[in-house]
């Protein structure tokens, strides 16, 4: 990605966003907006903003809040899911966007659901990879009995899961990214086993689909940017910080009116696919659905059939 085409954009409540940003070069061409996920930044889109720069499509790829050169606040309570939407919207509005399309990815997809529910009249259509839309959470998330897939969330909330992650980047790196996405099922979702992984500095190894170089630079940003305040959109989460806002958002906001997408990953372990299908038929008015068959990381994975299927899709979403 092109660095002189990052730009620093300073929102209502003063945090400092980097956006890599350029506009439609061809007419009639919406803006993507892209919503990375954790320890990821704007770098994660990289295959897509190769792909669709080149057929005319405007770019608005933030590093979210806590991540990349973006503001890192040590309060997890900035990470409240309608605060951040509306630092998004005050990035529209910067760039006098009225709508756009939204795409988002793991995190990013829970907060592009938040964007869905809080200003749906800013989007064109809206997209989620891997994992789909997840509606306002009514109680308290409970890591012990909820689920074994929040196994994981028990290290990463611990108040020294930075400084270990840190000092065992790669083992966090070869962890998160995985080699073998079946290897999430142990730790992952096993209890205990993310902190085994990181504390003992176990090795899992680097993933064929992301070279040397790639894993290179995904290390030094981490080494240089940390993950102690990206970190804190799990703390926000287990607090409860948006339950206020969650019980004053009514049933008919969860509605998803505008064109819709949803690509499921076969082998992701942790987004299934069968739930993030339903999840989205639940909520959806006009959708529609795509699967391929790789990990988490789909649009990395196989970004040359996940392009093909975005932009099969961006050409029925009306403007």
């Amino acid at each position: 990605m092109d660095n002189t085409k990052y730009r620093v954009f300073t929102v209502a409540r003063s945090f400092a966003y980097n956006v890599y940003y350029t506009p439609p070069t061809v007419e009639g061409k919406p803006t993507l907006l892209f919503l990375h996920g954790f320890p990821s930044t704007s770098y994660d889109w990289r295959k897509q903003v190769r792909h669709f720069e080149t057929r005319g499509f405007g770019l608005l790829v933030p590093d979210l809040l806590g991540a990349g050169a973006t503001s890192k606040p040590t309060d997890s309570k900035a990470f409240r899911l309608g605060a951040v939407a509306q630092d998004i919207v005050d990035i529209l509005d910067a760039l006098c966007l009225l709508k756009v399309v939204g795409i988002a990815t793991d995190w990013g997809s829970i907060f592009l659901s938040r964007l869905s529910m809080l200003h749906q009249d800013r989007f064109y259509g809206l997209a989620w990879l891997g994992l789909g839309f997840r509606p306002a959470n009514l109680r308290p998330l409970d890591l012990v009995p909820d689920s074994e897939i929040y196994a994981y969330w028990e290290f990463l909330t611990r108040p020294d899961a930075a400084e270990l992650i840190h000092k065992h980047i790669d083992s966090f790196i070869q962890l998160v990214y995985p080699r073998d996405a079946e290897s999430w099922l142990t730790w992952l979702e096993q209890r205990g086993k993310t902190a085994e992984c990181i504390e003992n500095n176990i090795l899992l190894g680097r993933p064929d689909w992301l070279s040397s170089g790639e894993y290179d630079k995904l290390k030094q940003d981490l080494l240089t940017h940390g993950v102690a305040s990206s970190l804190l959109w799990y703390v926000n989460e287990v607090e409860g910080n948006d339950h206020e806002e969650n019980t004053r958002i009514p049933e008919d906001a969860h509605k998803i009116k505008v064109p819709s997408l949803f690509v499921g990953a076969s082998k992701d372990y942790l987004c299934r696919e069968s739930a993030g299908v339903a999840q989205m038929q639940k909520y959806a008015s006009a959708l529609r659905t795509a699967s391929v068959p790789a990990g988490h990381y789909l649009h990395l994975e196989r970004a040359d059939e996940v392009n093909v299927i975005l932009e099969e899709w961006l050409v029925t979403v009306p403007l």
